[in-house]
């Protein structure tokens, strides 16, 4: 743990040390993604809506701003902070569809990501919709994304069916078993 701490200290130090806005958000990425491998959210958290920079700065492109909101979305997403972290991914879900098109493995990354916060939230109907926009998409997920999803239509499924919304609940179904056979 001790060696943990001087790790995420030493970086930290390193992003102080930048002196121009965009060496200083990049630092913060790095101590983000660091921090995110060690498990500590709450220090990954921080680090992440720091990368971001303000408003003001506009020194971001367009996909790595996309990037970073998903990131700090999906950590908001794992502390069930899923008012903010649905905020954070429309944002990135926006600008991926305008850079990547509505198509892409982007946006079905997102979609899936937002699939997760809305379960969350227990809103299943609105969730259900943006999985079956997704499914059309699994082939682009990678194949960690493409199990997460066949779990998603699962639980999904299983939710729809006890609130009697049976025939969402069999397309689901019906969704996830032609993706485990794949």
């Amino acid at each position: 743990m001790l060696k943990r701490i001087l790790i995420v200290v030493a970086l930290s130090g390193l992003a102080s040390a930048c002196d121009n806005t965009a060496s200083r958000l990049d630092a913060e990425a790095r101590i983000c993604e660091r921090a995110l491998e060690i498990g500590a959210l709450e220090l990954a958290e921080e680090h992440c809506q720091l990368a971001l920079g303000d408003a003001d700065d506009d020194v971001l492109a367009p996909q790595v701003s996309s990037e970073r909101l998903y990131r700090l979305a999906s950590i908001k997403r794992q502390q069930a902070k899923y008012a903010e972290a649905a905020e954070l991914l429309t944002q990135s879900l926006v600008l991926e569809q305008t850079l990547s098109g509505s198509d892409s493995p982007q946006v079905a990354s997102r979609r899936l990501e937002m699939s997760l916060i809305l379960a969350g939230q227990e809103k299943w109907q609105d969730g259900a919709q943006l999985l079956e926009q997704t499914v059309p998409a699994a082939p682009l997920l990678n194949e960690k994304e493409r199990a997460s999803l066949v779990n998603i239509l699962q639980r999904y499924a299983t939710q729809l069916q006890k609130s009697q919304h049976t025939e969402q609940a069999s397309r689901l179904q019906a969704a996830a078993a032609s993706l485990e056979k794949k």
